[in-house]
């Protein structure tokens, strides 16, 4: 059995290149480690040579080194104990912070169908426990390494100088410690550590489910089922983390038996030296009592070999995510039409990665200033249609392109200076009401957010506010109505400096009074501002306030598949699509 193949060895690596360690830090890390192991094994060779001098009653002034020393190591130890923590935990979190940052930003210019393949909980576990596993890897695994490494070379130095067989002998005991012992809790703890981190997944994604979703599942009648479903998965931690314990206790019983070995070995030669006379009775008391110390550092070698095997589990999930984000950024096709401006879409067929089409082959082209709605039955692939426009998923064949750049081959820095998308369940912040305005565009000072918030239909509620834009929300704007949420959502993305704007049913679950004059806030909006033009792409259900749209799509499902079935203005479609009309008196008899 491979303990640690040559798989996870490649994952651990990449993974600790991404937390970008600095070198100099992490070898004062263990330095100060080795300072604070070292000063208890010199406390303890020290105190030995003390005891044993003492009892020969010599001279104070010939102690005096003696005691002083003692009293160096003993208050050393707890300060260079104390700098190891500081310098270990700064490496690791800093760490964690290159490393978590480098996942947001892949994720973040990943098309969305990385993201939304896999559960919110095990994405949030991905992007927190598994990160703070590898951060972990720093502290728990390759610091007490050096540490154990440092501290074995110096308490042999030490021992070998007072007699070079009890050396040797300590030397084999340590290698027994810090190799032998870490090698059979890496076995024996393996697989229930591979499984924890799996199953703490899991854990994390049914309980985000329960809390997001209790009402649902009470409802279907299946919250009990999924209770007990977490019930059998905190069962399966509890039995794989008493696993890894045992191979923990294993290891450490060899450990002991190890340091037991050496002090035996010790006390063997050692008598047998001072009865040849080549060791002084002072100088056994130094080579019996200094293993004792020394095997603090290879004890802590079992659980650092564990957590590497947790390091390794974790960084495998993350770069898994990770690689998954970076063949979908990968556009071999780019095309280009120097001078073109706007917002065209030819011949797009779309639907998510690995599945089936949705719509198309469907035609669109906005320029600067125009606004565009779009509209259809539910489930036909409205949505769909705009995460693709806005480079979030890529078109099953055909093109998307942004000023005549394929938009699937720009950084995505370069598509959200030009272009801004909020989904209909985008999210409001537990935070000020100018905060989540700058979600969007962080430099937008209180008037700009007032003017905004006006612009949105929101200045006589900010009026009402206690603090105006210092106004706290609660967590998903639990404390304000869905009308005055959607307004927020439109006030942000208006903040943006984004030319082009897509906005994914910005009237849904609204009345139908308070949804008309949002969308027609909405489709305003790309009216001329301060010199700007912006271009609106709408998706709606709603068809009474589309008089003030430059042109309306409409889609509809044919033979199987989603086309256009028509264009034009508001007015046009009346006149000439009986299905539209009749959708426009169903909503004027509401």
């Amino acid at each position: 059995m491979n303990v640690f193949p040559a798989s996870e060895r490649r994952a651990v690596r990449r993974a600790f290149s991404l937390l970008k360690i600095s070198r100099s830090q992490f070898a004062w890390a263990v330095v100060s480690g080795s300072l604070a192991i070292g000063a208890a094994v010199g406390l303890a060779a020290v105190s030995a040579w003390l005891i044993a001098r003492a009892s020969q009653m010599p001279l104070v002034m010939d102690l005096f080194i003696a005691t002083v020393s003692v009293r160096f190591f003993g208050i050393s130890k707890a300060v260079f104990r104390y700098v190891t923590n500081l310098a270990s935990h700064r490496v690791a979190l800093y760490g964690m912070s290159s490393l978590r940052s480098r996942v947001y930003a892949i994720l973040a210019d990943s098309p969305a169908d990385v993201v939304t393949s896999i559960s919110r909980g095990d994405l949030l576990a991905r992007t927190g426990r598994d990160v703070d596993a590898v951060g972990d890897l720093v502290v728990r695994s390759l610091q007490p390494a050096g540490v154990a490494a440092i501290v074995s070379v110096v308490s042999v130095t030490i021992v070998a100088a007072f007699s070079a067989a009890t050396g040797l002998v300590l030397g084999g005991c340590l290698l027994v410690s810090g190799v032998l012992g870490p090698y059979v809790a890496m076995r024996g703890a393996r697989a229930a550590e591979q499984a924890q981190v799996a199953d703490r997944a899991a854990l994390s994604s049914d309980a985000l489910t329960m809390l997001d979703s209790a009402s649902e599942l009470r409802v279907s009648g299946r919250l009990s089922r999924m209770e007990a479903a977490i019930g059998t998965i905190e069962r399966q931690i509890f039995a794989n983390r008493d696993a890894a314990a045992r191979a923990n206790a294993i290891a450490s019983a060899i450990s002991l038996g190890a340091m037991g070995m050496s002090v035996l070995a010790a006390l063997v030669l050692g008598a047998r030296e001072v009865a040849a006379g080549t060791l002084a009775p002072v100088e056994m008391a130094v080579v019996v009592l200094t293993p004792l110390a020394a095997f603090e550092a290879t004890q802590a070698m079992a659980q650092a070999a564990i957590q590497l095997v947790r390091s390794a589990a974790a960084a495998r999930r993350i770069l898994e995510l990770l690689d998954k984000a970076q063949r979908r950024h990968e556009t071999p096709d780019r095309i280009e039409r120097p001078g073109e401006e706007g917002l065209v879409a030819e011949n797009l067929v779309i639907g998510w990665p690995d599945g089936p089409d949705i719509a198309g082959p469907l035609s669109l082209d906005l320029r600067q200033g125009q606004t565009l709605a779009i509209v259809g039955p539910s489930g036909i692939g409205k949505s769909t249609l705009l995460f693709t426009l806005a480079g979030l998923l890529p078109p099953h064949s055909g093109s998307v392109r942004l000023n005549g750049r394929e938009i699937s081959a720009l950084d995505r820095d370069e598509v959200t200076r030009n272009l801004v998308m909020t989904a209909e369940d985008a999210h409001i912040f537990a935070t000020t009401v100018l905060e989540n305005i700058r979600v969007a565009r962080g430099d937008v000072t209180e008037d700009e957010a007032r003017a905004l918030l006006a612009q949105a239909g929101l200045g006589d509620w900010l009026q009402e506010l206690p603090d105006g834009v210092r106004t706290l929300l609660g967590s998903d704007a639990a404390t304000i109505s869905g009308g005055e949420r959607r307004r927020l959502l439109l006030a942000r993305a208006l903040a943006s400096n984004a030319r082009f704007l897509l906005l994914d049913e910005p009237g849904e679950h609204l009345d139908g009074e308070t949804a008309d004059a949002l969308i027609r806030d909405l489709l305003n909006a790309g009216e001329p501002n301060e010199g700007r033009h912006r271009a609106i792409v709408l998706v709606t259900h709603r068809l009474t306030p589309l008089d003030v749209a430059d042109r309306v799509v409409v889609l509809s499902r044919e033979a199987g598949a989603t086309v256009v079935k028509a264009a034009g203005t508001h007015e046009e479609l009346l006149a000439t699509v009986p299905e539209y009309r009749w959708s426009m008196t169903q909503e004027e008899t509401e």
